[in-house]
């Protein structure tokens, strides 16, 4: 006689238990593209373009990301013909985020931002040069309210491809 107290207690565990969280977006979720234009004073300015092509709302950890509003991270790699040329931009030490230091990111909302690469390159006076975009977003949420602590973060790798600038 113990099946019937055994099948009660595992319904009434299925009963109290909060819904299992809905399955991590994946990579194709969010649509990324980035763009350069060369200035006529020299600078180098960077567009990039967040699309969000799942089926629900995410909340990105800005954190290291051209959404951050700076260049906090070296998102960006730069080779000229002479070699990759090294990030000089700030680097963060951080603890656990705030609910503001996430994007909200509706389904099939698009979201753009701007930055300057000399901001964070010393770029040669002239010549090509090649530029990638990737990072990883630290902590990706569909289905739930942010944040949540560090050591619970799931994280996603983002690339929004290639650039070349014939300077």
């Amino acid at each position: 006689m113990r099946r019937p107290r055994l099948l009660a207690a595992a319904l009434a565990l299925l009963i109290t238990s909060p819904p299992t969280m809905a399955a991590s977006p994946q990579a194709a979720d969010l649509d990324c593209r980035f763009q350069a234009t060369v200035h006529p004073a020299g600078q180098v300015m960077l567009q990039f373009t967040l699309r969000n092509a799942g089926p629900r709302d995410l909340h990105l950890l800005r954190w290291g990301s051209p959404f951050e509003g700076g260049w906090f991270g070296p998102f960006v790699r730069v080779k000229t013909p002479q070699g990759e040329l090294p990030f000089q931009g700030a680097l963060r030490k951080r603890g656990d985020p705030a609910a503001e230091d996430y994007l909200l990111l509706r389904t099939g909302q698009t979201l753009t931002a701007e930055l300057t690469l000399d901001d964070a390159f010393v770029l040669p006076a002239s010549g090509p040069l090649k530029l990638s975009a990737a990072w990883r977003w630290h902590d990706v949420m569909a289905g739930a309210t942010p944040p949540r602590p560090r050591q619970r973060h799931q994280g996603l790798d983002q690339s929004c491809g290639e650039v070349a600038l014939p300077r």
